[in-house]
């Protein structure tokens, strides 16, 4: 069974860690997690299953009445195609939509297609593609999702 929770202080080592498996591009660092979970306009959630041990996590910077940025979503390899991810999308577009953001934007590798798939089966569209976004050859599509 599959459990969602907010983000805590104790999650950041784990974030840490997967982001250097799961991201090996570009991983946050520990610390760059602790300066974002210290800022009230962002909402990081995680979804762990019986034991607590995390199987996704998300996060979203929503400053208000302006578009909402998606910082991260990472779900651990031997748990994707269940739903995590989706659900981890549901949970930040919610917050980010009740802080009064009018649109959701994010930026994910060209290459991957099951993001984008996903992405696009919730409603974003592309806008255009970011040459080099997350490191040299390494470009970014960038979406968007309007909000009602």
């Amino acid at each position: 069974m599959t459990i969602y929770r907010e983000a805590n202080a104790f999650d950041l080592p784990v974030f840490a860690s997967l982001d250097k498996e799961l991201f090996p591009y570009s991983p946050w660092s520990a610390t760059q997690y602790k300066e974002e979970f210290s800022t009230p306009t962002r909402h990081f959630v995680v979804a762990v299953d019986e034991e607590q041990n995390i199987l996704g996590y998300a996060g979203v910077f929503a400053p208000g009445a302006v578009e909402a940025d998606i910082l991260t979503v990472g779900v651990v390899p031997e748990h994707r195609g269940k739903g995590i991810a989706k659900a981890l999308m549901s949970l930040i577009t919610d917050w980010a939509t009740a802080q009064g953001s009018t649109a959701m934007m994010l930026e994910v590798k060209v290459d991957n297609a099951a993001a984008i798939g996903l992405y696009q089966s919730l409603g974003y569209s592309t806008l255009n593609v970011r040459k080099d976004y997350f490191g040299a050859g390494l470009d970014a599509q960038v979406m968007r999702l309007e909000l009602s």
